[in-house]
């Protein structure tokens, strides 16, 4: 047979090739720890690109009723110029924000801290008597021993805080490489027609970048309804049975911080409202515990529901994908498993497979 007379692929197959070379690629950044730099790609992509179409919708529109070639000229450019400046002060005013958080929060706990670990330890001992030998030991009986638990027990937490803290400077470069690569990606024009292989691979990466926007917000809800339901519980429930928890305040900071990382930050900051609340009582530990357990389950399904019903995916599927994500690749798996997963299921349909 003739080269003349072979069939060249179908847009199908090269459709198939690029989702599974995108798949490929996800798997690849996440054993190879670039999920930060991928999540903060995906992130500043999506930005500047929703920032770019609405400065360019602005300037047409103003622009239909100017003929000069000048102001012709100047607003073909200026969306560009705009965009860059837009999305560099927003990046600079979030920075700035969640650095100025974190010192708040961090002077809030210096200031509160001692006394809180302090109350903490003497709830704690106030029950060790009834309890057996083998568990008594295992209570910390000062503060030093507090902190040695807490570290010991905190593993998942501070390989967190390493890998999107900034402490790691591979993390660091991957976050100005993405930075610097999402901008240029989104602000890059189309150059003509397209080759099949090339239009399929780029119609892959729009879809999963569709698919994060979507979704990117799901973990945002979940930290808001987690702070939400611990409020509640702090400032409403408890007072309501004459019960008011020391540091409530402070608790509820935490759990707002602690919330954004997934599972960890929950459950260190539910371990101290349960001590705090041991003084109290063990009907009122016993409450507290079921009352933070059912919240700490819940924001998952919560996850799950948020992102099923905008990919019309059932929340066991995306639960599944949740929890395999976060087991094989840790927070960075977590995040972006699921949209991984809305990316499969986007082209399943459109292939007619489901």
């Amino acid at each position: 047979m003739t080269t003349q007379n072979r069939q060249s692929p179908s847009p199908m197959h090269w459709e198939y090739a690029s989702v599974a070379a995108l798949l490929l690629v996800w798997a690849f950044m996440m054993s190879a720890k670039l999920g930060a730099g991928l999540i903060a790609g995906l992130a500043v992509y999506s930005l500047t690109r929703f920032t770019l179409r609405w400065i360019t919708a602005l300037c047409l529109a103003k622009g239909r009723h100017l003929r000069s070639p000048t102001v012709q000229r100047m607003l073909a450019w200026m969306p560009t110029v705009l965009t860059s400046v837009i999305v560099a002060a927003t990046l600079v005013l979030i920075g700035l924000g969640l650095t100025s958080g974190v010192k708040f929060t961090i002077r809030t706990i210096v200031s509160q801290g001692p006394q809180l670990i302090d109350e903490a330890i003497a709830n704690l001992n106030s029950i060790t008597g009834s309890l057996p030998d083998t568990v008594r030991q295992q209570v910390p009986g000062n503060p030093a021993d507090f902190f040695r638990m807490i570290k010991a027990s905190s593993g998942d937490f501070t390989g967190y805080l390493k890998n999107f803290g900034g402490a790691s400077f591979f993390v660091a470069v991957q976050l100005v490489f993405a930075l610097i690569l999402g901008t240029s990606a989104a602000l890059l024009k189309s150059q003509g027609e397209r080759k099949p292989l090339s239009a399929a691979w780029l119609g892959a990466l729009e879809h999963y970048v569709e698919c994060f926007t979507l979704l990117m917000g799901a973990q945002v809800y979940v930290s808001l309804w987690n702070t939400f339901c611990t409020a509640v519980f702090l400032f409403a429930i408890m007072p309501a049975f004459n019960i008011v928890l020391p540091f409530r305040e402070l608790l509820l900071m935490f759990t707002a911080v602690a919330s954004l990382i997934p599972a960890a930050g929950n459950i260190m900051s539910n371990t101290l409202i349960l001590i705090l609340s041991i003084k109290f009582g063990p009907m009122v530990a016993a409450g507290s515990l079921v009352y933070l357990f059912v919240i700490h389950k819940l924001e998952y399904f919560v996850n799950g529901y948020i992102i099923g019903r905008k990919v019309s995916a059932s929340v066991p599927e995306m639960l599944i994908a949740i929890i395999l994500g976060e087991t094989a690749f840790g927070l960075p798996g977590l995040i972006t498993a699921p949209v991984t997963y809305a990316f499969l299921k986007m082209h399943w349909k459109n292939w007619g497979w489901v």
